[in-house]
């Protein structure tokens, strides 16, 4: 958290860094991924430049065309995106998931 950011709120620019962040690890120009989220090229540059304040819908259309949840995409901490994927899961699944996830914690703290 800081000072321009006291609840550790995801901000514009932060949001704009990761679409773009996640566009050049896929190799898409921002028209190639306006194409697939069924937005403008100028959209996906407003969203990079933190231009304005995008709709919910579009950040979660844009997040779709990167193959990500909206929720991962907005998740403020790595934290936040396991709750959103594994709370979305039907109940045997996030079981599973648990389980999972403290089989490799125990596999990383003995490293």
């Amino acid at each position: 958290m800081t000072e321009s950011d006291p609840v550790g709120m995801l901000t514009h620019d932060e949001l704009g860094e990761r679409i773009r962040r996640q566009r050049c690890s896929l190799g898409l120009t921002q028209g190639q991924l306006a194409e697939r989220a069924g937005v403008s090229k100028e959209t996906v540059g407003r969203l990079e430049q933190a231009v304005g304040a995008p709709t919910l819908d579009t950040v979660f259309k844009v997040a779709r065309a990167l193959g990500k949840t909206g929720s991962a995409l907005l998740a403020t901490c790595a934290s936040d995106e396991v709750f959103a994927l594994v709370g979305g899961l039907p109940a045997r699944e996030q079981e599973i998931a648990c389980v999972m996830l403290r089989a490799l914690s125990a596999h990383v703290s003995t490293r």
